[in-house]
């Protein structure tokens, strides 16, 4: 099979306004063009809603009347979405293309799926590894979400609290309560969304801190801030952001994480709180380097496309071997 040097965004524009659409995709487009040029590489975006996944003889992905598996390339599934349908579909688009030849870089880490994008599910890895986490508690679906209610209290208090879903990203959906009675009101709102939804306990901190790790090694690292008087610290959601702060109070538990999960690729998250650093949560391909500024973006990409370059001509390394001992064991 011929190999294309080729990475395919494959995006789900349907959540937001088209004219945030537009904006974040000309804005990532124009940062993805010169390092890719540079590592002799092409990007473009396709929208979900243009493929259709099949399985004949092996794995194929349409577009417009091309089986895009034909060739062997890399490929990102924007594979979460508000619309629980187009969750279903998103995935399917993803599990064609990791049976197929191509590179799946979502798809960067040993363990299920899930470890890539749910929130309670890499919370509850990384507990495993005696990593210091906020204390969480996922909500029963539907019409037995107050269900959660007693739990929240019992491991969690009165309050302040974070209410995310489990699967979505950049600051979206993201709410901060500050008593029991909001949080029972905003549990009713949440239960009728068709999603899953976790309450966090909210940590006053001053930042967050990304670490981003390309097999095995540090690549880059970033500090956002939130705005005055905000308490999300996404650069979508008005986050300010400086690169490459000192990582040195959380890199050996990233290098635990990675090793853990025997991760090519891999940005881990930090709050920066008074009683010290506390895991946010981690992402693969999806949290790539546009978003960081100079010159972090500059220096994870270049880590990051020779590390693409790798995968498709099967001469990637294993990113970790050593072996990690789990608290308990």
């Amino acid at each position: 099979m011929p190999t294309e040097r080729l990475v395919t965004w494959i995006c789900h524009p349907d959540d937001y306004l088209p004219e945030y659409v537009d904006k974040i995709t000309a804005q990532m487009t124009e940062r993805w063009a010169e390092p890719c040029a540079r590592h002799g590489f092409a990007f473009r975006f396709i929208a979900a809603n243009e493929l259709v996944p099949a399985s004949a003889d092996r794995p194929r992905l349409w577009h417009a009347g091309v089986d895009l598996l034909e060739t062997r390339q890399a490929y990102i599934v924007d594979d979460v979405s508000g619309d629980p349908q187009a969750t279903h579909f998103l995935r399917g688009i993803y599990r064609t293309i990791d049976a197929g030849d191509s590179v799946l870089l979502n798809r960067s880490l040993l363990g299920p799926e899930c470890l890539e994008r749910d929130k309670l599910a890499i919370l509850a890895r990384a507990a495993t590894l005696g990593i210091r986490t906020p204390r969480t508690v996922a909500l029963p679906f539907g019409r037995y979400a107050r269900k959660g209610l007693d739990v929240i209290r019992k491991e969690i208090g009165e309050g302040p609290y974070i209410l995310k879903a489990r699967e979505m990203g950049i600051g979206f959906g993201v709410l901060k309560l500050d008593s029991y009675e909001q949080l029972r009101a905003a549990v009713d709102i949440v239960s009728q969304t068709g999603q899953s939804y976790i309450v966090q306990e909210y940590l006053p901190n001053t930042g967050d801190l990304r670490v981003a790790m390309v097999e095995g090694k540090f690549a880059a690292s970033m500090l956002r801030r939130p705005a005055e008087g905000a308490y999300l610290a996404n650069l979508t959601q008005g986050g300010n952001a400086s690169a490459n702060p000192d990582v040195a109070a959380v890199l050996g538990d990233v290098e635990r994480i990675v090793a853990d999960l025997q991760a090519g690729y891999l940005c881990v998250d930090w709050l920066l709180t008074e009683d010290g650093p506390v895991l946010g949560e981690w992402g693969t391909a999806m949290a790539e380097f546009s978003s960081m500024p100079e010159p972090a973006r500059s220096q994870l990409a270049d880590a990051f496309f020779p590390w693409v370059g790798r995968l498709l001509s099967g001469t990637a390394a294993p990113a970790v071997t050593r072996e990690v001992t789990r608290r308990g064991q």
